[in-house]
């Protein structure tokens, strides 16, 4: 006895005018970051973890596995190879409101054999984002290739526990 009403398609921008915006590097992030799809120009994978410190308080450090050959290496004068990337973390509440924000840019130089070894494994990078409350959260990060211009993301939620109210034991 159940009606169902549905309209097709949405309304909005169609899919010919989003891929002809021309977004700015910040753009291409923040898009990437208040998607609830990840982005997948690079590979990347996300394990957030809660930490507490006496003196700055509580905060996030995030492990990201990077794959290497998503990333552009360019060769410099000396013979090492050269990679330049943006890294953007975001925290939403439980509610989907973005909350707090870290971004940083990274430019390294690698020897041949280090560079190698980086295309056959990867690396983890090591990110340290500090929470203001106790809460659900939705950790998520992007990070943009300077040299494609490709972007990837990843996302986890993680749980921080009011140290105030609970006692911590191990």
């Amino acid at each position: 006895g159940w009606k169902v009403r549905y309209r097709s398609g949405f309304f909005g921008i169609t899919d010919e005018k989003i891929r002809n915006v021309a977004q700015t590097p910040l753009q291409k992030l923040v898009s990437a970051l208040t998607s609830p799809f990840n982005a997948s120009g690079i590979n990347l994978s996300l394990y957030p973890i809660y930490g507490n410190d006496a003196g700055s308080g509580d905060y996030i450090r995030a492990l990201v596995y990077i794959d290497a050959n998503d990333l552009t290496f360019t060769k410099t004068a000396d013979g090492k190879r050269k990679a330049s990337f943006d890294l953007m973390a975001m925290t939403f509440g439980d509610n989907g409101v973005p909350i707090d924000r870290v971004s940083k840019i990274y430019t390294f130089e690698i020897n041949e054999a280090a560079y190698r070894n980086l295309l056959k494994k990867g690396f983890v990078y090591d990110l340290t984002v500090p929470v203001r409350k106790a809460g659900a959260y939705q950790f998520r990060i992007a990070l943009r290739d300077n040299g494609l211009n490709t972007v990837g993301s990843a996302s986890q939620f993680i749980e921080v526990p009011n140290l105030k109210q609970n006692r911590l034991t191990l």
